[in-house]
């Protein structure tokens, strides 16, 4: 393929924001292909993020196709009014042009009139597939994560034990699925919960209402509150908490489907930290812990009890759990395999 010039409405406008560095920018730089966000100049293909306005004229320039970055399950709401405020929300705060309507109309009318889709997931591309058949699932690259392997002997028997917890504050909901869980081990253990995000949140549009992430916690962990420490995202924030944790988790209210239909990025990342981890039975996790032979999945608190004990108290089974998924990783989401997906995504509307 010849060295492109991709103009690219971002995410964030620093594109320091993980859905940047980890999927458009991450293909670019390795095969040395040029990003704009300057969409006044001539670009050779425009990607869209789900920041994008959608309606906006640069989208309707003659001969320059439009690939579509969603990665968030955006085509399923939560419900329709929480749809439509979401929508009207946009248009009022200027980030989406047109008329209003709920936000899932536009992000359906925008995946028809795209010249290709980038999802991060098969889940996801079943229900896009409807609007657009020119769709890849792509997942993030996760290379500025080191890749950090530990002997059994390194995971030895303790009483005491840290629990990670690593993502945005908007999915922190999902831990009080597992209090009365972790309220029981700490009757057993000295536990320590880490929470890898950020202290303060925008409650809506990632712009309006801010909160303290510590409140949200507490609501959602009562009395064992305590436990916790918060720690600010960054890379090496998050590989300090993984090598001194033994065990991550990723609980989910699968009742939002914002939630349920997120990719396996977060599971992938704590393999690759060393760490084994216990999640939800979203679909996407559900279909990677059969593939790579792991048990990360806890369908009731009764299989959350069992399973975080085991993990607690066995660190050959931890060894093997963390071997089955880094095996995974090294035959399925390598970078070789991403930026091959990038290129097909890309070349399928080059004419």
């Amino acid at each position: 393929m010849r060295k492109l010039k991709v103009g690219y409405w971002p995410l964030s406008p620093t594109l320091e924001s993980a859905g940047d560095r980890r999927r458009l920018l991450f293909w670019a730089k390795a095969r040395g292909h040029s990003i704009v966000t300057d969409l006044d100049q001539t670009v050779d293909v425009m990607v869209a993020s789900e920041n994008a306005d959608f309606n906006s004229s640069y989208f309707s320039k003659k001969k320059i196709p439009i690939i579509f970055d969603l990665v968030d399950a955006y085509l399923i709401p939560l419900n329709y009014y929480d749809d439509l405020a979401r929508g009207f929300a946009k248009r009022f705060a200027g980030q989406i042009s047109g008329s209003i309507k709920p936000f899932t109309h536009h992000v359906r009318d925008f995946c028809l009139n795209s010249s290709a889709i980038i999802c991060s997931s098969p889940e996801q591309e079943s229900i896009i597939n409807s609007y657009n058949s020119n769709t890849h699932v792509i997942l993030d690259s996760h290379e500025e994560i080191p890749f950090i392997t530990r002997p059994i002997s390194s995971r030895s028997k303790s009483s005491n034990h840290r629990i990670l917890w690593e993502g945005q504050p908007a999915t922190i909901g999902g831990v009080k699925f597992v209090y009365p869980v972790l309220k029981e081990l700490s009757k057993t253990t000295t536990l320590s919960l880490d929470f890898v995000t950020d202290k303060n949140y925008f409650q809506f549009l990632n712009r309006y209402f801010e909160r303290n992430t510590f409140n949200l916690l507490k609501r959602n962990l009562g009395e064992i509150v305590d436990l916790v420490k918060i720690t600010p995202w960054t890379p090496e924030n998050l590989v300090g908490c993984a090598e001194a944790s033994t065990v991550a988790m990723i609980p989910l209210d699968l009742s939002v489907p914002m939630a349920r239909l997120k990719p396996e990025n977060r599971l992938l990342i704590m393999w690759r930290l060393g760490l084994p981890c216990l999640t939800s039975p979203s679909p996407a996790y559900v279909r990677v812990s059969q593939k790579a032979g792991v048990r990360a999945i806890s369908n009731t608190l009764e299989e959350w009890s069992d399973n975080f004990n085991r993990l607690l108290s066995d660190p050959v089974f931890v060894h093997d759990e963390v071997l089955a998924g880094q095996n995974y990783l090294r035959e399925n989401h390598n970078q070789t395999i991403l930026l091959d997906k990038w290129d097909a995504a890309i070349e399928s509307v080059m004419s």
